[in-house]
């Protein structure tokens, strides 16, 4: 008996001490998450974070002219800035020799696109060159590119591919992973993966030895965001598949978010409140952090409002009521419940950015002025990274600049007013007042709303179609939808949309129904041809197929 309550002494004595051991080893075990050493390897003063101009040029092989004449048609440099939501197009245009020189600004260095050639990296004051060989077949690309130049510029754009081929291709996987819990096991192996890339680095990725710190800082830091890129994009599958299975599975989406992310806090430094994210990473990048991981932030633009209330006391009662809060104040929610829920940075970077990307989203797509001032000063609070608050300064400044040229509008022939067709309600009598002053020319009608990305995108191209077809009498007739004056007039202006054979009407949208039933409209764009007698043709072609809009307009001219 003794013996017995002996032992169960030494038992219970020994337990607390196995019990804190284990919590200990656990401990342990959840604090071993490798961190990029090293890094950043250069100085923050070495980094350009500003625009200018990098130089791109280069020459292409052919063994037949009309390549070269296809490519000349085809081939753009497509400079994304992913910080404020702004893509610009610069087509490249070919000596007979099948050389190009460009001259083309930055607003920060980035990875930017040679399309169809290759993906390089344009860091201001240096010049890259490439030789896209046509007459080889490309089985992926870059494989018929090859890459030299100068600075970070050359060095990084020499690497991408083999980097992208080597250490990213094997993550990807078109694997549709449509269960919580297995999407939780797979998350955990590409962390795992992520880490053991971390101690690779660590111990020295061959591919850079030799490259300068900044060119070692800048593809490390790609290689590593791709990685969350990655997790978060399958993130974003499922909780699309949740959405439209909504019976299948019912899950918690608060807790889930926070558990599937919840393994970013002890990565964060270079994952995510890492201001070289700037400067080595791309639009996709922050497209996904900013509808999964940093979805708070975008819920807070739904859950806030810039309105005044300050000013109208009666409001601010209301919404207190209501539950209504002003947008600068879902913007710090969104920010504490960051830090509270995943314990990660209150000025975390990459929730800044993608702040900041929000709130040029709303500018873009057609925020009234009036609104705009407030939504930048809700905003510009919680950006603490001066790199992006100056990028968020100089393109509000641009902003403002548009709305004021808008007010003195530089072709305001190219707006017709709806009385031209006022008191009139049937489709067909509305389309023939619109289109009677042009009888006898062909007429290109161009059916689109302020509100629809495609037919924006389509819009910003269309000069390609205009400057193709600038040998024929044929006038655009652009109608908007359901869209307001403001934002209607600024995309006119952003586009340059306007000439002596540009009109638009934004019409009430009672008669727009009618023009658009009576057409047969059933999506957004829509384009339609009118031939000389007045026949509406359909444009059975992608509208920016020059070759075959060429075809169908010879036949009615």
């Amino acid at each position: 008996m003794k013996r017995t309550i002996l032992t169960f002494v030494l038992v219970m004595l020994i337990l607390p001490f196995n019990m804190e051991a284990k919590k200990k080893e656990k401990k342990e075990k959840k604090e071993d998450v490798p961190q990029l050493m090293n890094y950043p390897s250069a100085e923050w003063g070495e980094y350009r974070m500003h625009g200018g101009e990098v130089v791109i040029k280069g020459n292409v092989i052919v063994d037949d002219p009309a390549q070269l004449k296809k490519l000349n048609n085809n081939t753009d440099v497509i400079i994304r800035d992913y910080i404020v939501r702004k893509e610009q197009t610069i087509p490249i245009k070919f000596e007979d020799d099948g050389t190009f020189l460009l001259n083309v600004h930055v607003p920060y260095p980035m990875f930017v696109l040679v399309y169809p050639m290759a993906g390089v990296y344009a860091c201001p004051g240096d010049t890259v060159e490439l030789t896209f060989d046509a007459t080889k077949p490309m089985q992926k690309m870059g494989d018929n590119v090859t890459l030299s130049g100068n600075g970070v510029s050359a060095e990084a754009s020499k690497l991408f591919f083999p980097f992208m081929y080597k250490y990213l291709m094997p993550l990807q996987s078109e694997t549709h992973v449509a269960h919580p819990d297995s999407l939780l096991n797979w998350r955990d192996v590409q962390v795992a993966k992520l880490d053991d890339l971390v101690r690779q680095m660590n111990a020295g990725l061959p591919e850079l030895e030799g490259c300068s710190p900044r060119t070692s800082d800048v593809l490390r830091t790609f290689l590593v965001s791709q990685y969350l890129y990655e997790i978060c994009h399958r993130y974003y599958l499922f909780m699309d598949f949740v959405k439209e299975n909504d019976s299948v599975y019912d899950i918690d989406k608060e807790a889930y978010w926070q558990q599937y992310f919840s393994f970013l806090a002890p990565r964060e430094k270079y994952l995510l409140d890492n201001p070289l994210l700037m400067v080595a990473t791309e639009e996709f990048f922050f497209n996904r952090m900013e509808y999964t991981l940093m979805e708070p932030i975008d819920q807070s633009s739904l859950k806030g409002s810039t309105y005044p209330v300050d000013f109208y006391p009666e409001t601010a009662e209301i919404w207190a009521r209501e539950g209504y809060i002003s947008l600068r104040e879902a913007r710090g929610q969104a920010m504490n419940k960051l830090h509270e829920k995943l314990n990660l940075s209150p000025t975390n970077f990459c929730a800044q950015v993608c702040m900041v990307r929000d709130l040029f989203y709303k500018l873009e797509w057609g925020t009234d002025y009036d609104s705009a001032a407030e939504e930048v000063a809700s905003t510009l609070p919680y950006i603490t990274n001066p790199e992006l608050m100056r990028r968020a300064v100089l393109q509000y400044r641009e902003f403002v600049k548009v709305k004021e040229s808008e007010k003195q509008f530089v072709d305001a022939n190219s707006l017709r007013p709806s009385s031209d067709v006022e008191g009139m309600s049937d489709g067909e009598k509305i389309l023939r007042k619109l289109v009677e002053p042009y009888q006898g020319k062909l007429i290109y009608v161009d059916i689109w709303g302020t509100w629809c990305a495609p037919c924006r995108e389509n819009l910003k191209e269309s000069w390609r179609v205009r400057e193709a077809l600038k040998d024929y009498d044929i006038v655009y007739l652009f109608l908007a939808n359901n869209s307001s004056d403001e934002a209607w007039k600024s995309v006119i202006s952003e586009y340059n949309l306007t000439g002596p054979n540009c009109v638009h009407y934004n019409l009430p949208e009672d008669q727009q129904s009618a023009i658009e039933r009576y057409m047969g409209v059933n999506g957004y764009p829509t384009y339609k041809l009118i031939d000389k007698q007045g026949v509406i043709r359909e444009i059975n072609t992608d509208p920016h197929d020059i070759e075959g809009l060429l075809r169908l307009i010879e036949k009615l001219k």
